[in-house]
């Protein structure tokens, strides 16, 4: 019987326990570890195979910015002031780490691609860059993301998930493809998260030398350019979001389901991955667990199907 591997995208709304305001202070507690606790033990309890960290501790643009020399956070906003350079400490390998200790199954690494951090930013005058879409800008952001991707590697991650969720509008695929490929370079899983609507630029995704291209099907018809044989021929299985990530109703289990189906009878059912459209942070806990719950419940339901 096909076992569907089910999944996350990445983020969810598990909030830090603030708790001791004066040991938060001191900086004798860590406020987060609740809520990687809570987003792991909520993914597992649904039922989840390949969980995440959660995420929780910022938006997947900021939590990186913040540690990698040659930018700095401005109201909010990602300014590149300098040269980008590796950071000497990982970003999230503690917390993948706390999650992996928690969870008892498979973690997957989470990093944010080089072209989506330069796209959401702003290039001071004063940096070595003439734009955020300077090539030479996307490839060193790629160089310090590398350094992350290979502290993941080395703390036991198997699965590296890659966030450019901005390849789905107008930049620069050639370089941001040829960035990610390098990063990826060891990596025994790659997968990249692209939202949005990729019809138009599915068969570019196919260069990345990656396991898993995971994109949203559920108001996007991105279904309707991936052909079987296609990504057979490139040997990439297709990440299948079949749960709105941005609406907080709840799919019923027979919804899901057929979302499913529809992709079995395409793709095959040993070519997808089972997760959301994308990252559950925007919705409320109960209904993020209860969509993850229903997800894993279809998935089971289809796979008693399949013989």
């Amino acid at each position: 019987m096909t076992s569907f591997v089910t999944t996350v995208v990445g983020s969810y709304p598990a909030k830090p326990d603030i708790g001791d305001v004066y040991a938060l202070i001191k900086g004798e507690r860590d406020p987060f570890k609740s809520a990687i606790e809570g987003a792991v033990k909520d993914q597992v309890n649904a039922g989840i195979q390949l969980v995440s960290s959660g995420q929780v501790r910022a938006d997947f643009v900021t939590l990186f910015v913040r540690n990698i020399p040659g930018f700095k956070v401005k109201a909010g906003r990602p300014i590149v002031v300098d040269k980008i350079t590796p950071s000497e400490k990982s970003t999230t390998v503690d917390d993948y780490i706390f999650a992996k200790s928690i969870a008892k199954c498979e973690v997957k690494g989470i990093v944010t691609g080089p072209s989506t951090l330069a796209y959401a930013s702003i290039v001071n005058e004063k940096a070595p860059y003439k734009s955020n879409d300077d090539p030479e800008l996307i490839y060193d952001i790629a160089g310090a993301q590398a350094m992350e991707i290979r502290a993941l590697t080395k703390a036991g991650a198997k699965v590296i998930q890659i966030d450019e969720p901005v390849f789905s509008v107008e930049v620069d695929l050639e370089t941001g493809i040829q960035a990610v490929n390098k990063m990826i370079e060891g990596v025994k899983t790659p997968v990249v998260h692209v939202c949005g609507d990729v019809c138009d630029i599915f068969e570019k995704l196919l260069e990345l030398n990656v396991s898993v291209l995971d994109h949203e099907f559920t108001n996007v018809d991105n279904l309707s350019v991936i052909e079987r044989e296609t990504i057979e021929a490139h040997e990439v299985k297709i990440g299948y979001g079949c749960v709105d990530s941005n609406n907080v109703k709840v799919e019923p289990v027979e919804v899901i389901e057929k979302r499913i189906q529809t992709a079995v009878k395409k793709l095959g059912a040993e070519n997808i991955w089972v997760d959301p459209d994308c990252g559950l942070r925007n919705l409320t806990r109960e209904a993020a667990f209860a969509k993850l719950s229903n997800m894993v419940k279809a998935a089971k339901n289809v796979e008693k199907e399949i013989k």
